[in-house]
């Protein structure tokens, strides 16, 4: 009996040993798992602020880049500013240059007379002009009449 019972508590102890074995590995696999999920993390947090720091930096480059730009444009206009306005006997070319004395003149003569046109007022208005013609039209018509206006 002794033999038997020994036997039992063999299998018993493996029994156990092996359930103890399952729930410690399975506890190490999660935390094998963990740590991996935490290093990749890191790797693309680093990635990232990698990222960041390179597009910073490009940013930086270029805002550099238009400020040059810009100081060297502002001076452009000053320089040759100075050469346009300091230029002395410019002469102001006629837009008829290529049209005959006499035809360029009819022209100045008739844009002239236009713009006269245009300066006179046209005669006062003795009443409003009406929105609304005499006869009713459309779905609403009944029978053509004439409304009588009141002078």
């Amino acid at each position: 009996m002794s033999f038997s019972l020994a036997l039992v508590w063999l299998v018993v102890g493996v029994i156990i040993g092996a359930v103890a074995a399952r729930f410690y590995s399975l506890r190490q696999f999660n935390q094998n798992k963990l740590q991996l999920e935490l290093d990749e993390s890191k790797q693309q947090l680093q990635k990232y602020r990698s990222d960041v720091s390179s597009h910073l930096e490009t940013t930086q480059q270029l805002m550099a880049q238009l400020q040059d730009n810009y100081e060297r444009i502002a001076n452009h206009m000053a320089s040759t500013r100075m050469q346009l306005v300091d230029r002395a006997g410019f002469v102001e070319k006629s837009d008829l240059n290529y049209l005959s004395a006499d035809a360029a003149a009819h022209f100045r003569q008739t844009v002239g007379q236009v713009e006269e046109r245009r300066r006179k007022r046209p005669a006062e208005v003795s009443q409003q002009p009406l929105d609304y013609s005499g006869y009713s039209s459309g779905l609403m018509k009944t029978f053509p009449t004439e409304k009588k206006s009141e002078e």
